[in-house]
């Protein structure tokens, strides 16, 4: 039987899944029981003047085919809507609803509540010193370019 190692990808992982799940819990509670990462993933990319299916599948690493099916759930869901582009009658773009950007503002507040309740808990100088270390972290482990 392989016992887990103990390094410290195991640690920030398990301080993501436990910051993740806090997040989505208390989304939850607001009334978007059923948005997962995957729609984040794809809401956060929309901004205030849409984007293209392009633009969100460049920014996720995925084909456009895949963003379309995640886009379309979305708009069945009522997050957002696919509307012609205004720079270029070809294109599309999606913008997010009424109900996308209630989302959008509610995980904003949601996760300034979560940074707060994180620098209460350890104070205000260890919660800095955890992100330098963390920005120290990745710039350990990215690959130099």
């Amino acid at each position: 039987m392989t016992q887990n190692p103990d390094h410290i990808g195991v640690d920030l992982w398990r301080a993501f899944k436990a910051y993740e799940a806090a997040m989505y819990e208390r989304v939850a509670e607001l009334g978007f029981e059923d948005i997962t990462v995957a729609d984040s993933d794809v809401l956060v990319q929309v901004g205030e003047k849409g984007v293209s299916m392009v633009q969100i599948a460049a920014a996720r690493g995925v084909s456009k085919q895949a963003i379309q099916g995640q886009v379309r759930s979305l708009v069945a869901r009522g997050y957002v809507e696919v509307k012609p582009d205004p720079d270029d009658a070809r294109a599309k773009r999606v913008v997010h609803t009424e109900k996308g950007r209630a989302l959008v503002a509610a995980l904003v507040d949601i996760k300034l509540a979560l940074h707060a309740e994180v620098e209460t808990k350890l104070g205000a100088e260890r919660a800095k010193n955890l992100r330098n270390m963390l920005g120290q972290v990745c710039s350990a482990v990215e690959p130099e370019n």
